[in-house]
């Protein structure tokens, strides 16, 4: 078939079309909040020309603001908490980012935009600790992750607005209580009701649902309103071929982010080989499984792209 746009290759793949060949991407953090929104989409831009990847997924790392101090050890300081305006620099530092990112790529390209849960949004900005004050005074609790919630979905707006693509929802609350992560009755308390809120307001876009962390409890995200999955497939189950029987959405995977920073060229390739063939080559992109490490040669995320541009399915 005839050469696709990078954004005809990445909806095909995404809806399961043929495509000419899959599309691939990588990500890495860039400290954004040492810097601008400008500067953090030159940085952006820059990596997605040199790789030359199929669709750009944004890194978003502007904390959320801790209102009256940089701590949160009370149930009142929660209590505190407020939907904010997009006005504020957390996030219209990420929007003048993407606002620069599409005008420099243009409209035959996927955006995406990286969106973590509300009680990760919370932890993220606080520490961990903040979990056991949210599960221990349930009501202060509910009332930070309501105005988070609100301000994520005011957010994704805002998102469509400027004509991205759709939203990297990173979900960190799957991991197996007994290997540290959240009881069931926490998890449908205080994550999934809040996951399903931001993935309806992202109807429309194509989202991806990034089940974070290993050992997981992967069932509890199938249900979620998504066109793809993510997760650490090389690292953690379910296997990409295990997922297929789980769930009709496309997969991203092939990648292994915890080893590509040590491994050789060839262990890059056998795993993206090996991928694809466990999991067919339908409704499926490639990429890592979660965050690339920053140090990683210049050699093996180019042996990454060649690989998958070199690879053709009847």
């Amino acid at each position: 078939m005839s050469e696709m746009t990078k954004l005809e290759r990445f909806n095909a793949a995404v809806r399961g079309g043929e495509v000419d060949r899959l599309p691939v991407c990588m990500w890495v953090h860039f400290a954004s909040e040492h810097y601008s929104g400008e500067e953090t989409a030159r940085l952006h831009v820059n990596f997605f020309k040199t790789y030359d990847w199929d669709f750009m997924k944004t890194m978003n790392d502007y904390r959320l603001p801790l209102p009256g101090g940089v701590n949160v050890t009370r149930p009142e300081q929660l209590l505190a908490f407020k939907p904010l305006s997009m006005d504020h620099p957390t996030y219209a530092n990420q929007l003048a980012c993407l606002r620069r990112i599409r005008a420099e790529l243009g409209p035959d390209v996927a955006v995406l935009d990286t969106l973590f849960d509300p009680l990760q949004t919370l932890v993220r900005g606080t520490g961990r600790h903040v979990r056991e004050l949210v599960f221990e005074n349930p009501e202060a609790g509910h009332a930070a992750l309501e105005a988070i919630t609100c301000t994520l979905i005011a957010y994704i707006a805002e998102l469509r607005a400027l004509g991205v693509n759709g939203i990297f929802y990173s979900i960190n609350g799957a991991v197996d209580p007994a290997k540290g992560g959240f009881t069931d009755a926490q998890y449908a308390e205080f994550v999934d009701p809040y996951n399903r809120r931001i993935l309806h307001a992202a109807e429309g876009m194509t989202r991806i649902a990034h089940v974070h962390g290993f050992n997981l409890r992967f069932e509890r995200c199938l249900s979620y309103p998504v066109e793809v999955f993510s997760w650490s497939h090389l690292a953690t189950p379910p296997s990409l071929a295990q997922a297929r029987q789980m769930t009709p959405a496309a997969l991203l995977g092939g990648i292994d982010e915890t080893q590509i920073a040590y491994q050789s060229v060839d262990d890059v390739r056998t795993d993206i080989v090996r991928s694809i063939e466990e999991a067919g080559p339908r409704k499926l992109l490639i990429g890592p499984g979660c965050t690339v490490p920053p140090d990683t040669p210049y050699r093996l995320l180019k042996a990454a792209g060649d690989t998958v541009r070199s690879l053709r399915f009847a």
